[in-house]
């Protein structure tokens, strides 16, 4: 019975922890950001893409982390896994099984990001599968805040 208690307590306090994580909110400032990325496939180059630039209001800027994982769910057809959160960095896997008609696409990897209130960077490791061939894949993320928003 002492075994069973454990196990129960153990589960409860992986349940508490990973809703813990997705009850966090994350604030940055709002503002200018300045964002770039890069997806490295391997055997074809890939350079970093030129920066862009967005507004985020005051409310844009404060998301919940459910929210922002439900999102991520609904739009591409993910799946969230092994969430953990530490401070200021998110860790998850991702499976993702997007519905398309002519063509069997899926996806599966890691993902890591930092965020602070003017900085934010991200990675992310995994495999594509278009038709049944596999492909590796890497891509980073890296966001600034720059200035105030025009107008």
């Amino acid at each position: 019975m002492k075994i069973v208690n454990h196990y129960f307590t153990a589960v409860i306090l992986l349940l508490s922890a990973s809703q813990a994580a997705a009850d966090r909110v994350i604030q940055v400032e709002a503002g200018l950001w300045e964002y770039t990325h890069s997806l490295e496939i391997p055997g074809l180059l890939a350079p970093m893409a030129n920066p862009k630039t967005e507004c985020i209001s005051a409310t844009e800027a404060r998301r919940n982390l459910s929210d922002l994982l439900g999102e991520l769910s609904r739009d591409a057809g993910c799946t969230v896994t092994n969430l953990k959160d530490n401070l200021n960095t998110v860790k998850f896997d991702l499976t993702c099984d997007p519905h398309l008609d002519r063509v069997t696409v899926g996806a599966r990897g890691n993902l890591a990001f930092r965020y602070g209130r003017t900085a934010i960077t991200g990675s992310a490791t995994g495999v594509i599968s278009v038709g049944g061939v596999e492909v590796d894949v890497n891509a980073t993320a890296q966001a600034r805040r720059v200035g105030r928003c025009d107008g």
